[in-house]
C-alpha cells in the first residue's frame, strides 16, 4: 500500500494554491476535539489565515505508527452552507498525516455532509487496520499509545484489560505506573511499584516513577531515597537521559526541602549526564544550570 506522508505545514501550503474564485464563509464548527477523541471519525482541521479551505479526513489508529489522519482532501463552505470538496484523493494516492502531541484540535465533520462529499462513515480500506488476533497485544499497544499521547485515563482502560488476563505481560507494569502517576493517583502508583520491586529490584524506571510519586506527596525523604537508588542503577550510555531526568528531579526535591547546596550539586550533575538538544537537557538549561 503506497501512501504519501506529508507534514501539516506542507499540506497547508499546498492548499493555498487551489482556486478560490468562490467565496467561502465561516461555519459554526467547534475545533475543540483532540485527535485522540476522534478515532474512526471524519474531521476538519482549522483553516489557516492564508486560505478559505479546510483539510478534512478520517482519524484512525495504526498500531505501528500511531494516530493517523487519512487526508481525503480539502473543502470550502459556500454562502448557502454547502460543503464543497475542492480536492479529493483516492485511497491509492492518499495523503496520510501522522498526528503528534502538537497537532491542533479538530472539529467533527457533520454526518449529514457525508453524501455531499461522497464519503462513507467507515471506508472499506479501514478494516485492514482493525484486524487483530492477539487481544492482549492489541490492548497493550493501545494503552501504550494513549499513554504516549498524554491520555492516561484511556490508556488505563486498555492496560487494565491486559492486567486482568496477563499481569506479567512485558512492559505492562511500567505503563500502569506511568498512567497512575499521570492521573495524580500517586498512592496507587506507589502500591504498584512496591509490588513490582519485589521481583524486579534493578529497574531504574520504577525508582524514577517512585521518586516522582513521593515528591508529589511531599514525602521528600522517600523521594530522595528513590531517586538516589535509581540514579545509581543507571550505568549504561542508553540510561543517561533517565539518569539526568532523575538528577534534575532530585535537585527539585532538595530545593523544596530547603537544601540549596544539594539543589545546585544535582542540577549541575544532571546537565553533565543529559545529551545536548534533548528535552531533558533543554529543561535543565531552562533551570539555569
Amino acid at each position: 500500500m503506497k501512501a504519501l506522508f506529508i507534514s501539516l505545514l506542507l499540506l497547508s501550503v499546498a492548499v493555498c494554491a487551489f482556486s478560490q474564485e468562490n467565496t467561502a464563509i465561516d461555519s459554526p464548527l467547534n475545533f475543540n476535539r483532540r485527535y485522540t477523541q476522534c478515532e474512526l471519525k471524519w474531521v476538519l482541521l482549522p483553516k489557516s489565515d492564508k486560505t478559505q479551505r479546510y483539510i478534512y479526513g478520517l482519524v484512525y489508529l495504526d498500531e505501528r505508527a500511531g494516530f493517523t489522519l487519512f487526508v481525503q482532501g480539502n473543502l470550502w463552505i459556500d454562502k448557502n452552507g454547502r460543503y464543497i470538496a475542492d480536492t479529493a484523493f483516492s485511497h491509492n494516492n492518499a495523503m496520510r498525516l501522522r498526528l503528534s502531541r502538537t497537532t491542533a484540535n479538530m472539529a467533527l465533520l457533520p454526518s449529514g455532509r457525508f453524501a455531499e462529499l461522497n464519503i462513507k462513515p467507515q471506508p472499506d480500506w479501514l478494516k485492514d487496520y482493525y484486524t487483530y488476533t492477539d487481544t492482549v497485544a492489541h490492548n497493550f499497544r493501545r494503552g501504550f499509545i494513549f499513554n504516549d499521547r498524554g491520555q492516561p485515563d484511556t490508556a488505563l482502560v486498555y492496560l487494565t484489560k491486559v492486567y486482568e488476563v496477563q499481569p506479567h505481560y512485558q512492559g505492562l507494569i511500567y505503563e500502569l505506573i506511568f498512567a497512575h502517576n499521570a492521573l495524580g493517583d500517586y498512592n496507587g502508583a506507589i502500591k504498584i511499584i512496591q509490588l513490582a520491586l519485589q521481583t524486579d529490584q534493578l529497574n531504574d524506571l520504577y525508582y524514577r516513577e517512585l521518586g516522582y510519586a513521593y515528591s508529589k506527596l511531599n514525602n521528600y525523604e522517600k523521594a530522595i531515597m528513590a531517586y538516589l537508588t535509581g540514579i545509581n542503577l543507571c550505568t549504561t550510555e542508553s540510561q543517561m537521559d533517565d539518569k539526568a531526568e532523575m538528577a534534575i528531579n532530585l535537585a527539585g526535591v532538595y530545593k523544596s526541602y530547603g537544601n540549596d547546596d544539594q539543589y545546585k550539586l544535582w542540577g549541575a550533575k544532571a546537565k553533565t549526564w543529559a545529551k545536548p538538544g534533548t528535552d531533558v537537557y533543554n529543561f535543565i538549561e531552562s533551570q539555569r544550570f
